[in-house]
């Protein structure tokens, strides 16, 4: 996309009807030699574009083991991600 994120966030409002839900998958990634977190951004993008944040779900790469939780990354992920996160954004204002 030429122009990123905004222009994702900004398309996706113009085209759910009034108070659609939009749900954004994410997870870390690795800048530099470490893990980043896109979350704080890609909420603050979403929100100038005119969606509300309504929930945040963790996904957490792992399984029980007694009374732990033991890593499990999917295979293709990078060393070091624990969890992915589900957003839940509502598109205020947009066309009925």
């Amino acid at each position: 996309m030429d122009d990123g994120w905004p222009g994702f966030f900004h398309r996706a409002h113009r085209i759910l009807r009034g108070n659609g839900l939009l749900l954004l998958a994410t997870r870390q990634r690795r800048d530099a030699d470490q893990l980043a977190d896109p979350l704080g951004l890609l909420v603050a993008y979403a929100r100038t574009a005119g969606f509300r944040y309504l929930q945040h779900i963790v996904i957490v790469h792992g399984h029980p083991v007694d009374d732990r939780i033991v890593p499990a990354p999917p295979d293709d992920a990078l060393p070091g991600l624990i969890h992915s996160d589900l957003l839940v954004l509502r598109a205020v204002g947009s066309r009925p």
